[in-house]
């Protein structure tokens, strides 16, 4: 990863919530190598000048993502928790939701099982320490939770 104040790049900024922008960077970095692009990017029409337009193309062609929209990515919009375990659950290939219902704030959530699958598999552990019985899908992930989440997955 690099900073969050470009162009030093000398903070890192735990608490600031990762834009969907800054996701492309993170999963195209870590994951590169391990997932390959199968098809063409999605040409969105919002993304030209963003500082991540070729994390995003990446992240398309794995069909990690199909955007915010049919046209649009949205790369300054933050990543909710939910839809940050969808992104992972697509690209880490995660099936098994060890019996689905494993948080008690969920259920009302789209992304209710790629947030099963993701804590099946060890990645997350919930939003409210040490219970860690919800897992805030609505919320946005910030910066360390990310650096966390993505070492867990890839340590």
């Amino acid at each position: 990863t690099s900073g969050c104040n470009r162009p030093d790049d000398d903070m890192y900024c735990p608490y600031t919530p990762v834009t969907r922008g800054q996701m492309a960077a993170f999963l195209h970095r870590a994951l590169d190598g391990i997932v390959v692009p199968t098809g063409d990017p999605i040409d969105f029409t919002d993304d030209d000048d963003s500082t991540f337009v070729m994390d995003i193309a990446w992240l398309s062609a794995t069909g990690i993502t199909k955007g915010c929209t049919a046209t649009e990515y949205c790369p300054d919009k933050p990543v909710t928790r939910g839809r940050m375990a969808a992104f992972l659950v697509r690209a880490l290939g995660y099936t098994d939701d060890g019996g689905g219902d494993l948080f008690t704030d969920d259920d009302d959530s789209i992304f209710e099982s790629d947030i099963d699958k993701l804590s099946t598999a060890g990645v997350t552990r919930g939003c409210n320490p040490p219970v860690n019985d919800r897992f805030c899908p609505g919320s946005n992930v910030t910066r360390g939770q990310m650096a966390a989440i993505l070492h867990r997955a890839l340590g």
